[in-house]
């Protein structure tokens, strides 16, 4: 008896010490666990088979030679649940080798039992059909078949509204021109400057660009960089790192011990905290590493329900969660701190647009009629200071082409959507790269601009080391009007001298702003490039500004001369250079 009991108390306290070790607390209430939920279920019939063995048998049994054998499936079940799932090579592996041994498991007990004369194998196999006939019965009556109608209106009401009335023209030294990609180069960049430090901790995952006092920018904390790591840094992790998403140049080690870490172990751990602080039942996602205005970093955990059994899960609100002393508040989607920037994550609004376009017409669609699908980019993009997934969408069956694109409200999500015909985001990446295809430049996520009333993409191009060294922007409803610069105002002249050229004519008026300024004409040149003629203008003698005008601004600018007085419109300012919306020569008579 005493021996049964030693067993017992062994393998429970062994799956306990793996599970409080590694693994941070589950949430019962989704399933989050549920392959070590399957692991104590299996450890729990191997401790009852084996007391029933002990009955049956006596105590002469070799208990341990006889729990080793099932007691290794179990270990190796519960090892697989170490193993990252987010790659599809690994998903695969881990469901081929999982089901391999579950189904090994259950065949070994299924022997067991049939050696004992008195055990009720009738139960047995009644309760594995119970469990299997509920999961399938659970997945069948939230599938779509029932829930259609309810999957597709999930995303609630999107709204219809005009390209050039909705999508504000920005400074272009507000253009985004830093992504993710290029941010962890410059942050492994900035922690390898400091001596000894890269070798306690490494940069971690960059959250989604985010607006900090109306600054773009990606923030990153330092992660210990192994169990012996945080051991010796206990008390945190050096800090975090500010990369700008508008100037490369800019990136910042903030010194700052950040302590509760998805790189740290036992209590410290991120997860485990956030659970062992009140959260334990709810359903948890997207973990971002965000600043609110004063430069202070925090956790923000999205909170969600599902609302059909285990599918189509909803936001409901956020955790916030201070990486420095582990102090943690919750909110609502309505009371959430004005300075988060996303609640909604990204896997829900995709999945909720595939199904919008999905079950237009109910889940028995077979011709595909006005069938929508999202395309394979998804970016945040910031429009008059709120932030939104930008996405395009296609019909069904169209590879190159789009019917429109949606924004969505990462914190509300509110859903508009323009319709306009035109390129993909990987149509117009193609176009970006066929004009430099001689410099094998790749180019990034296209995000869409109001440049001049025009709809258009922008993005960077990059060379093999992941810098930038180009700018490109391609006209949305025409891919083929493409340009590409080495600066940003460089490629915007070139661009809307491009649209103008096409036949589409570009309207200034609306550039037109309170930056408006009479002078007297100091000095005038003329240069052409790439076949367009652009004017170079200096007034009253002030050299530290230099007026650049296309010739399609006015057709006053071939006759203007110095002397002449004249007044001007400008939008933007880069520097010593200023680029000119309208252009009106008061010596000549209207």
């Amino acid at each position: 008896m005493i021996r049964a009991i030693s067993n017992t108390v062994g393998i429970m306290a062994l799956y306990i010490i793996i599970y409080l070790a590694f693994l941070p607390p589950l949430s019962l209430g989704f399933i989050s666990g549920y392959v070590y939920i399957i692991t104590g279920l299996l450890l729990l019939v191997l401790i009852v088979e084996m007391w029933w063995t002990y009955i049956k048998e006596g105590i002469h049994i070799e208990v341990w030679k006889w729990v080793g054998e099932i007691l290794l499936e179990d270990i190796i079940i519960l090892l697989l649940s170490l193993i990252p799932t987010r790659s599809p090579l690994w998903s695969s592996l881990y469901a081929i080798i999982g089901i391999s041994v579950v189904i090994i498991f259950i065949i070994k007990v299924k022997r067991s039992i049939e050696d004992f004369e008195n055990f009720n194998t009738d139960s047995f196999i009644i309760l594995m059909l119970l469990f299997f006939i509920t999961v399938m019965l659970g997945g069948f009556i939230s599938s779509s078949w029932f829930n259609s109608n309810k999957m597709y209106n999930q995303i609630g009401n999107i709204e219809q509204k005009s390209f050039t009335e909705d999508i504000v023209e920005i400074d272009n030294t507000q253009i985004p021109i830093v992504d993710i990609a290029l941010a962890d180069v410059i942050g492994d960049k900035k922690l390898g400057e400091q001596l000894a430090l890269g070798s306690q901790a490494e940069v971690g995952q960059y959250t989604n660009k985010q607006a900090v006092n109306g600054e773009l920018m990606y923030v990153a904390p330092l992660e210990h960089r192994g169990f012996f790591k945080w051991l010796n840094n206990q008390e945190g992790t050096p800090g975090f790192i500010k990369v700008s998403a508008t100037n490369p140049n800019d990136v910042e080690l903030v010194d700052e011990k950040i302590k509760f870490l998805d790189s740290a172990f036992f209590m410290d751990d991120l997860r485990r905290h956030i659970r062992l602080s009140g959260f334990l039942t709810q359903g948890l996602t997207e973990f971002s590493f965000e600043l609110d205005d004063n430069g202070n970093p925090f956790w923000v955990i999205t909170t969600y329900e599902n609302t059909i059994l285990w599918s189509t899960p909803e936001a409901t609100g956020v955790i916030v969660c201070n990486p420095k002393n582990g102090e943690c508040k919750e909110y609502s989607i309505e009371d959430a701190p004005e300075w988060i920037d996303i609640i909604q994550p990204e896997e829900f609004i995709r999945n909720q647009l595939e199904n919008y376009g999905k079950f237009v017409h109910g889940p028995m669609n077979l011709s595909n009629k006005d069938e929508l699908s999202v395309t394979e980019h998804i970016t945040t993009v910031y429009n008059d200071g709120n932030c939104y997934y930008y996405t395009g969408l296609s019909s069904v069956g169209a590879d190159n082409g789009t019917v429109g694109f949606a924004l969505i409200n990462t914190r509300t999500k509110e859903a508009k959507m323009y319709r306009m015909v035109g390129a993909t985001e990987t149509s117009a990446m193609s176009s970006a790269e066929g004009k430099v295809q001689n410099m094998h430049f790749s180019a990034t996520t296209p995000i869409p601009l109001n440049i001049s009333g025009i709809p258009t993409y922008f993005c960077t191009l990059k060379d093999d080391a992941g810098l930038v060294k180009q700018y490109a922007m391609i006209n949305i409803e025409d891919y083929s009007i493409v340009e590409v610069g080495d600066t940003i105002l460089e490629t915007k002249k070139d661009y809307i001298n491009s649209v103008n050229a096409s036949g589409r004519k570009v309207d200034f008026s609306s550039e037109l702003s309170d930056n408006e300024k009479v002078g007297t004409v100091t000095r005038i040149s003329n240069n052409i490039e790439n076949g367009n003629t652009y004017y170079y203008l200096i007034l009253d003698n002030n050299m530290s500004s230099l007026y650049i005008a296309s010739y399609l601004i006015s057709e006053e600018l071939p006759v203007t001369r110095e002397g002449d007085k004249v007044q001007i419109n400008y939008s933007d300012v880069a520097g010593k250079s200023i680029n000119l919306t309208g252009f009106n020569n008061l010596n000549i008579a209207d």
